[in-house]
């Protein structure tokens, strides 16, 4: 292995979400501030259930954004604002339980 490989680390995380800051869904970088506070404040941030939480600039699903995609189950939330994302990181973060009423692509 190349020694540059042997020196890069991420730390571990439970997910992996994405959300779209594209121009199509309205570049949404405070939305995206928000749910990095709140995957903190669920004390997700480190740990063995720890959310790992990254923007995309484009998802490819330019209606009904913001577009966030949840890995590793591929469960797609749309229309987003601060009181869904509060109930996702509630809901699907701590307990295991998608948002359905959000959901509109999820491939488990």
């Amino acid at each position: 292995m190349p020694k540059i490989l042997d020196e890069l680390t991420i730390s571990p995380h439970k997910r992996h979400v994405l959300m779209c800051v594209g121009k199509s869904c309205g570049e949404n970088m405070p939305l995206l501030k928000f749910l990095k506070e709140s995957v903190a404040k669920a004390g997700l941030a480190e740990g063995e259930n720890a959310v790992r939480v990254n923007r995309a600039g484009c998802l490819g699903v330019c209606k009904q954004g913001p577009i966030m995609v949840v890995h590793p189950e591929g469960v797609w939330y749309a229309d987003l604002d601060e009181a869904k994302v509060d109930k996702i990181v509630e809901s699907h973060f701590k307990n295991n339980a998608p948002v359905t009423e959000w959901v509109f692509h999820a491939q488990v």
